[in-house]
Formats: C-alpha cells, sequence, structure tokens
C-alpha cells in the first residue's frame, strides 16, 4: 500500500515553518526598526530613533512608536517628534511592488522637542543643506546692530578743522600791516610842514615887495598867483591821496566784517559735516527682527530643499520607457504603460494631531508621493485648532504641486487669531536690549514658490502690547531715547517680504516701529544739534575773539594817517587864506 503522506517529511516541514515563523515573530520587528533608523539616518544626516516598530501581516500594516528626527544643524533639538506612527498597507498591489497605504495615522506630533543626547552622526558631519551661500551670508552673516549715535566732542572737532574765521583774520592782519607802511610812506612824500614854511618864506618876500616900485609890486602880484597855484595843486593832490586812503580803509573795514560773520558761517559749515540724523535708525524693524527672521527664512528653505526628493524624483527618458531611479536601492526599473498607473508609494491620506505648547492642532495631508506625475494630483494639506491654550485660531492650507517638475508651483496660506505672545527677546543687544513681554497678535502670511522664484509676504498685528527695554548706560542718548519711545507703544504691525530666488534672496521688513521711532530720534537730534551749535559758536568765537581785537586796534591806527593828512590839508589851506593881493600888498594904491 502506497503512503500519500511522509509524516516525517510533514512534521520536518511544520517544524521549519514553525521555526521561520518564531524567528519572524521575534526579530521582524527589530529588523524594521533598524531599517528605518538606519535609512533615516542617512537620508536626514542626523540621527533618526525609533522607540519600537510593530509589523503585521494580516492586514498588512506598521506602527511605529517613539519616532525622533534630529535636527540636522542643531544635534541637542528634535526637527520632530512622533509618539505613534501607524498604517495599513494594500497588499495586493505590495505584489506589483507598490508601496501603497491608504490611510496613515500620526499621533503626537511635536516640532523642536530637546534631546537627552546629541542626535549628531559619529561618523560623518550632518548633510549640509542645500540653500545659497549668497543668502546665508546676506541674512545670517550680517549681524544687525544699533548704530552709534554720538555728539561731537568741540574741542576734538576744532583741532581737526581749519576755521575760516581766522584764516580770513590772519590775511586781514597781513593786508592792514601792508597797507600801513604802504599809505606811511605816501604820507611822508606829502607836502609837509617845511613844505609850509617854504610857501610862508615866499609870502614873506612878497610882502616885503610892497614897498618898492611898480616893478617890485608886479613881481609879487605875479608871484602871489604862481603861490595860489602851487597851493591848490599840492591841496588838489593830498585830497587825491586822501581819497584813495578812504577807499583802501572802507575796504579794510568791510573785510573786517566779513571776518566777523566768518564765525557764523564756520558753524554752519562744521554743523553740516558733523551733522546728527536718524537716518542711522530709518529702520528699526530691521535692527529688532531682521536677524531672526532671517533665521526662519534660511530654516525654511532647508527644508523645503530636503522635502524636494520626496516630492520629485530624478528621472531620465531612454527611447520609449521611462527609468525610475527609487532612493530605497540602486540599479533600474523599466516602467511600462498601465491602464491605472500608479506611483511606487503612495500616502494617499494621512491624519495627524500636531501638539504645540498652546494645544493641539489636527489636520490631514493628501497625495505624499515621490512621482506626482505619475499619481497627476499634488500634494496638498490643511492643519487647524482653535480656543487654544494662547491662540484663538490658526489655520495652515497649502498645495505641493510637482506634477510637472519643471514647473512646479508651491504655495501656502497661514492665519492666526488672538495669539498670545509672551517674553519674545526682540533685541539681545547689550546696548539695548528689547524684549515683548505680551500682546495679542493677529497674523496672515502667504508663501508662493514658482520653479527657482519664490516669494512669502506676512502682515502681523500686535495689539495691547507691552515692551520692555533696559539701557545699561544712560549717557547712552539714542539707546535712552529709543527706550522712553518704545515705552509708550502699545500696538503695531509688522510686515515682512521675502523675493527671488531660492539661492539668492532679499528680506524687506517695514513697521509703523519706524516712524514712532524716528520722531523720537528726531526731537533727540533737534536738541544735541542746538547743544552742538551753541557751544560750537562759543568755542571759535573765543578763538576768533583775540585776533578780531587786534584787527580792530590795527584799523583804529590807520586813522592817525587819516589824521595826518587832513593835518597837511589844513595847512595848506591856512596858507592859502594868506595868500591874496590885498593881503601880501595891503591898501597900496597904484596911480592906473
Amino acid at each position: 500500500m502506497m503512503k500519500w503522506i511522509r509524516w516525517r517529511g510533514l512534521v520536518a516541514f511544520i517544524g521549519i515553518i514553525i521555526v521561520l515563523s518564531g524567528l519572524w515573530f521575534l526579530f521582524i520587528d527589530t529588523f524594521v526598526e533598524r531599517m528605518i533608523e538606519k535609512t533615516g539616518s542617512r537620508i536626514v544626516g542626523a540621527k533618526v530613533e525609533l522607540a519600537d516598530a510593530d509589523l503585521s501581516l494580516f492586514p498588512a500594516g506598521l506602527t511605529l512608536k517613539g519616532l525622533q528626527v534630529t535636527a540636522p544643524e542643531e544635534p541637542m533639538k528634535n526637527a520632530f517628534e512622533i509618539d505613534r506612527v501607524t498604517f495599513s498597507i494594500d497588499t495586493l498591489n505590495l505584489f506589483r511592488r507598490k508601496a501603497i497605504i491608504n490611510e496613515m495615522a500620526l499621533d503626537g506630533l511635536r516640532l523642536g522637542t530637546v534631546r537627552k543626547t546629541s542626535g549628531a552622526l559619529p561618523s560623518r558631519t550632518a548633510r549640509a543643506p542645500v540653500v545659497s551661500k549668497k543668502a546665508s551670508k546676506k541674512v545670517l552673516g550680517k549681524k544687525f546692530k544699533m548704530p552709534l549715535f554720538e555728539v561731537p566732542d568741540v574741542d576734538d572737532v576744532l583741532k581737526k578743522e581749519d576755521l575760516e574765521s581766522l584764516r580770513l583774520a590772519e590775511s586781514l592782519r597781513a593786508d592792514i600791516k601792508r597797507e600801513k607802511d604802504n599809505w606811511r610812506a605816501r604820507v611822508q612824500d606829502l607836502p609837509d610842514k617845511k613844505k609850509v614854511d617854504e610857501y610862508k618864506a615866499r609870502i614873506d618876500r612878497i610882502k616885503k615887495a610892497r614897498n618898492g616900485g611898480i616893478e617890485d609890486i608886479l613881481n609879487a602880484t605875479s608871484e602871489a598867483a604862481a603861490i595860489r597855484k602851487d597851493l591848490k595843486h599840492d591841496i588838489k593832490n593830498i585830497k587825491g591821496v586822501q581819497k584813495e586812503f578812504e577807499a583802501s580803509r572802507a575796504l579794510l573795514k568791510e573785510r573786517l566784517n566779513r571776518v566777523a560773520k566768518a564765525p557764523d558761517e564756520d558753524v554752519r559749515h562744521l554743523k553740516e559735516k558733523y551733522s546728527l540724523s536718524p537716518k542711522g535708525v530709518s529702520n528699526i524693524t530691521q535692527i529688532f527682527f531682521g536677524e531672526q527672521v532671517g533665521k526662519w527664512v534660511e530654516r525654511g528653505l532647508i527644508w523645503y530643499e530636503r522635502l524636494k526628493p520626496v516630492l520629485e524624483r530624478a528621472k531620465e527618458m531612454k527611447k520609449d520607457s521611462e527609468v525610475i531611479r527609487p532612493l530605497r536601492a540602486r540599479g533600474a526599473d523599466v516602467r511600462f504603460k498601465e491602464y491605472e498607473p500608479l506611483p511606487d508609494f503612495l500616502i494617499r491620506n494621512t491624519k495627524a494631531s500636531l501638539e504645540l505648547q498652546a494645544g493641539t492642532m489636527t489636520g490631514e495631508i493628501r497625495n505624499i508621493t515621490p512621482d506626482q506625475d505619475i499619481l497627476g494630483a499634488p500634494l496638498d494639506f490643511v492643519f487647524s485648532g482653535k480656543s487654544l491654550k494662547d491662540i484663538q485660531s490658526i489655520r495652515v492650507t497649502g498645495t505641493l504641486d510637482h506634477i510637472v517638475p519643471s514647473i512646479a508651483k508651491d504655495a501656502a496660506n497661514l492665519r492666526v487669531k488672538g495669539y498670545r505672545v509672551q517674553d519674545i527677546v526682540l533685541s539681545d543687544s547689550a546696548r539695548l536690549p528689547v524684549t515683548l513681554k505680551n500682546g495679542l497678535m493677529d497674523l496672515d502670511g502667504h508663501l508662493a514658490i514658482s520653479g527657482e522664484k519664490f516669494r512669502l509676504e506676512t502682515k502681523s498685528t500686535l495689539k495691547s502690547a507691552t515692551l520692555k527695554v533696559g539701557v545699561q548706560d544712560e549717557t547712552d542718548l539714542l539707546a535712552t531715547s529709543i527706550r522712553s519711545a518704545l515705552s509708550e507703544i502699545s500696538g503695531f504691525t509688522l510686515c515682512v517680504d521675502v523675493y527671488g530666488s531660492l539661492d539668492k534672496y532679499d528680506i524687506r521688513l517695514t513697521s509703523d516701529l519706524d516712524d514712532v521711532l524716528k520722531r523720537a530720534v528726531r526731537r533727540l537730534v533737534q536738541t544735541q544739534v542746538a547743544q552742538f551749535e551753541k557751544e560750537l559758536k562759543a568755542a571759535i568765537l573765543e578763538r576768533i575773539e583775540a585776533p578780531f581785537k587786534e584787527l580792530d586796534i590795527s584799523l583804529t591806527e590807520l586813522g592817525i594817517i587819516d589824521d595826518e593828512i587832513d593835518k597837511r590839508i589844513n595847512q595848506l589851506d591856512g596858507v592859502l587864506g594868506d595868500v591874496s593881493a590885498r593881503s601880501l600888498l595891503g591898501n597900496k594904491k597904484f596911480p592906473f
């Protein structure tokens, strides 16, 4: 009789199955856990750790517990942490080598949690983020600082500057001396007492001739006419010289008046050159928020670049077939036409709960796949929360459209209502530390990325705000002025506009804080300029006082020359009055 069943073989087969199943249930979870940690760490560039993994076959699914993904740039922080991840897999599509997950649940998702140990990989440095070096240098490399505001020291200013008033005074002093010497020499050449005596001697000779004959009298009369002519000629010459002298002295007096006014011009010039201006704090928003906003933008672009491989896989066309280079392995898989094509990996719907300090947001993500061009649908997401601890409401929506990778279009919108902010450091400057102690903020933001171009626009409105401003040095006039102005602010708006390409962009920040601060600084500038001008004028007048007095005395001394000229004119005029026929010949009568 033939035996259809070999019991020994059957027992051995069943034993092997039992052993393999035991090994499966004993080690498969550990294998999956290690595989996820290893692959995730390689992709992220920092440690990915998993507390537990549970793989099930019927139905096919996986549960992950305690997933931690380290932030590569901050090894002591997690980029995110998830308490529990559960999903089921479409079993039939597994035989087609397609991982299709219809539903996934993420419970206890938290961002930026602190790690107990470093998450840096020991064997290599974290993968450098694919982000612009230009943008990094521009945004993060530039440390925004409060501009200095110093009132110039008057003594230091005058040591470095050549005063126009002193230059004019020195020039006038030299010219007055030269004019003195010149006019003294010219006065010496004018008819003097000796000349007057000569005229008097001639007159005396005429007077003696009046007792003579007719010929003597006629000669005396002719001589008297000659004397009068000579006297008038000398007087005319002297008066001409006197007129020139008066013109020269008037010009010197005019120049002395210019010297007297020159200190005012020096003050005006130096005030403009060493002007104090609120221009240095024309954008106080940039000073307070610039560096922090730059870091946020930089970090966002880093994660966007890391997310790209999840949204679009590198492809190349070979003849009539499309070759896919999957991230999970080397080699090539040839994809043939499918009636209803599906990507190799797809998570149709993901429900997540995001735990924030203010409470829990719930959300949904649809169509997670690196092959949107095959699926023909973009990834879209929505997260929202209401009546949270410090937020009235928050909603985030977005679409990542990489169906055609060459013209990818991504967009996201954020709206926050009634966010109660507390203890936010706006400026950690030792010179002017500023902290937003509390306030109520509404925020609207929109992000659009098209290819390599992007634009981020946000507007936040803060109400019921309290700002704490510290000033270590009370002599710091600018910091003290800003503190006074900020202490009166109860609300403000902040607009952020980031635009450009992913590897080179500009950040522009504006706020009504700028107007408030500029008014405060303008008042400070006006006060300090007035004080600087007053001190500068006093110092310049002190320097010009002695030279000006010397000039005034020198010009007064020129009056002595004028007196001397008048004296000589008067002397000649006196002689001229004595030269007449009646005065010289007396009552002498002629027969004819």
